[in-house]
């Protein structure tokens, strides 16, 4: 495939890939990505790399958050990036990096930042306030956080489960 770099193409398959979130069809929102991806969530310092750690983050983040959604308010291209912005929103339902639900809800901006290659998506980097997150969401911020370095120094994935490595995460 060639590079994405037209304006059109990265929204068109954005939007795709946004469709199948709001789905929670796994399958199709990783088909929107390279097989090399990553999913960065800076606000934990967490890299997953590879469509099957990307995925199990996905399946992480939704488990824990059951009515996950952003609220994209604006975009912004380059050659071969798109970077949206908006209001992201939840409510926490399932365990988080194994940290029990409060049944809070937030709502936190965001920005998502997705590069583009090989008519896919390279990856995304997904920066929010975690401690206003938590704060809102009655999540205990200091275990969210031992959580996540805890993952970061073991270099497992962000799979809801204990069971088998879906891939890597980096710090």
């Amino acid at each position: 495939m060639e590079d994405v770099v037209d304006r059109h193409d990265m929204d068109h398959l954005f939007r795709a890939h946004r469709d199948a979130e709001a789905q929670r069809d796994y399958d199709a929102v990783i088909e929107t990505f390279t097989d090399d991806c990553y999913l960065d969530t800076i606000g934990l310092g967490l890299r997953s790399e590879g469509r099957a750690a990307a995925r199990a983050a996905y399946e992480g983040y939704f488990t824990a958050f059951p009515d996950l959604s952003p609220d994209d308010q604006g975009t912004a291209f380059g050659d071969d990036v798109m970077v949206a912005w908006g209001l992201l929103r939840g409510t926490s339902g399932g365990l988080w990096l194994g940290v029990e639900p409060s049944g809070g809800s937030f709502a936190v901006p965001f920005t998502n930042v997705a590069v583009f290659r090989e008519g896919r998506m390279a990856g995304e980097s997904i920066y929010f306030d975690l401690a206003t997150l938590c704060a809102q969401a009655g999540l205990p911020l200091d275990a969210i956080r031992a959580a996540a370095q805890a993952k970061r120094v073991a270099g497992t994935s962000l799979a809801p489960s204990a069971g088998g490595v879906a891939g890597r995460v980096h710090a």
